[in-house]
């Protein structure tokens, strides 16, 4: 599966999740704590405008602001279609696939970037599903190229910069999508 088919999938699968996401459950905490589902949904979208902002060597967000989750107002949802539209649209841009962009890793390819928005779209559509008692699973089509973005993007370097957290143990149960969140740092319910 190629990358930008595996980004628009991640991308989809956030909007869906944060349209499924009632206005009750924003203030609802989250398996980030502190942040609270509204929070933690401002915090993957503004992820979302950085990665893509990278990929189209624009500041769309700086990345001291995605990473703290200042918080949008009023409804998310219109707020995650405009953004997925907008950074779908800048990674399907000419060359950007074979240049080299500025990250907080360096100067870095195309392909290698786009790994830290898959799994980041991919990571906070579970957190928050899981947070609200909803856990999705990725299609089974995809595990094999999300292993492969999630080896490439969950590394020491990654937890020494504080984007990623480290591995933790999930269940001996665990589902594959369980298995992944659980290398990308996400402590999976027992």
């Amino acid at each position: 599966m190629d990358h930008l088919t595996l980004l628009e999938q991640a991308e989809d699968q956030l909007v869906r999740v944060i349209h499924g996401i009632d206005e009750s459950e924003l203030e609802l905490p989250t398996n980030c704590p502190p942040w609270t589902v509204r929070r933690l949904a401002s915090h993957a979208l503004k992820n979302q405008l950085f990665w893509g902002g990278s990929a189209g060597d624009q500041q769309l967000m700086p990345l001291e602001e995605a990473m703290t989750a200042v918080p949008y107002d009023g409804d998310l949802a219109p707020i995650a279609s405009d953004i997925a539209a907008r950074v779908l649209a800048l990674w399907r841009g000419d060359e950007v696939m074979t240049t080299d962009h500025d990250t907080p890793f360096g100067r870095l390819p195309g392909p290698v970037v786009i790994d830290f928005a898959i799994i980041d779209a991919a990571a906070h559509a579970w957190d928050l599903s899981a947070s609200l008692g909803r856990a999705i699973e990725f299609p089974a089509e995809t595990i094999p190229a999300l292993s492969d973005v999630v080896a490439a993007t969950c590394t020491e370097h990654a937890i020494e910069l504080g984007l990623v957290k480290p591995p933790t143990d999930p269940p001996a149960d665990a589902t594959d999508t369980e298995r992944l969140m659980a290398l990308a740092g996400r402590a999976v319910p027992r």
